[in-house]
């Protein structure tokens, strides 16, 4: 049996204040295949989950209250068990700068938004390291 998980039994977090984009998330990722989807309204909810939860990728916003997505990734990164956790940021932050901090506290990869379904789907499965497979 190969050591490499099937898209459906991976686990996704998406952590966004705003519902309607959640519910667009959730909708790419139930196409995708993925089953095993939390929301959470910002990184508060969203450590609460990942404590609880076995989680195999974040989606995160920036800009939220109470918690934002650096300061996010920022305590996900302090925890053992997620120092190697994929988290894909979606925002609207499209500065350089805001770019390089986000890598440079340790985000996978980078959507900004508005964005077409296609790019969360070839970043989700680049984050999985699963070969996307062909339209």
């Amino acid at each position: 049996m190969s050591s490499t998980m099937s898209i459906a039994e991976k686990s996704v977090l998406i952590v966004d204040d705003m519902k309607t984009i959640r519910v667009k998330l959730k909708q790419i990722c139930t196409q995708m295949g993925i089953r095993n989807i939390y929301e959470a309204a910002d990184g508060v909810a969203a450590l609460e989950i990942l404590k609880t939860m076995s989680v195999d990728l974040v989606l995160s916003d920036w800009n939220m209250p109470n918690m934002t997505g650096i300061e996010l990734i920022q305590e996900v990164r302090k925890i053992q068990n997620f120092a190697n956790l994929p988290v894909i940021f979606i925002t609207a932050e499209d500065q350089k700068e805001n770019i390089l901090k986000s890598i440079m506290s340790g985000v996978t990869d980078y959507i900004v938004k508005p964005f077409p379904d296609a790019i969360v789907k070839q970043k989700i499965f680049g984050a999985f390291k699963i070969p996307a497979p062909r339209e």
